[in-house]
């Protein structure tokens, strides 16, 4: 035989569940964010100008300056791009800091230290500019993960007059160092630090 549920009996747990729904929904992403992630002053604090150490979660960058204590570190979230595909979504903010990770160096820029790269997820990469501070690079290849600041969208002119918008990251940090056995592979760009 079966049984079912009275109106009267689910009118509270409908309740229940619509409440839920809009209390989940008066906490903002961005206080949701600034619970998650590192302080803009814990980032200039402890990685302005500094190399630091990356975890392996491959969904949040864990950080920490290479004094810390091993199981000690900060969250920051990698750099994504801007998302073109689904507007609104995961979009970046204008001063948040970023870790860039598996992104390549395509060409140099007029502007001193400032390259043109691949950066984003693993899925995809889209170009970016990416002004590196202090580390020097001599040339194209993968960028060692760096902490970035999304500074804004920049024109930028294409083959045949148009302009296209980029994003615009500024290093933050020197260049992750490097904690894995050996040297650091040939496929990383090399740089000098000034």
């Amino acid at each position: 035989m079966r049984m079912s549920a009275r109106p009267t009996e689910l009118l509270p747990a409908l309740v229940l569940g619509a409440l839920m729904a809009v209390l989940a929904g008066c906490t903002s992403p961005r206080s949701q964010r600034s619970e998650r992630f590192a302080t803009a002053e814990q980032v200039q604090l402890n990685f302005q100008g500094q190399t630091f150490v990356l975890g392996d979660d491959d969904k949040v960058a864990q950080v920490r300056p290479v004094s810390w204590e091993k199981d000690r570190f900060l969250r920051l979230p990698f750099w994504l791009g801007v998302n073109v595909l689904v507007p609104g979504v995961m979009q970046p903010k204008e001063g948040d800091f970023y870790v860039i990770s598996e992104a390549t160096i395509v060409r140099k820029l007029d502007a001193p230290d400032e390259w043109l790269i691949e950066a984003g997820s693993a899925l995809l990469k889209k170009d970016t500019i990416f002004g590196s501070g202090r580390a020097h690079y001599k040339g194209p290849g993968r960028i060692l993960p760096t902490i970035v600041q999304f500074v804004g969208m920049r024109k930028f002119p294409r083959a045949g007059g148009s302009t296209v918008d980029l994003p615009v990251l500024q290093a933050v940090s020197l260049p992750m160092k490097w904690t894995l056995p050996g040297e650091v592979p040939a496929a990383y760009a090399r740089f000098e630090i000034r």
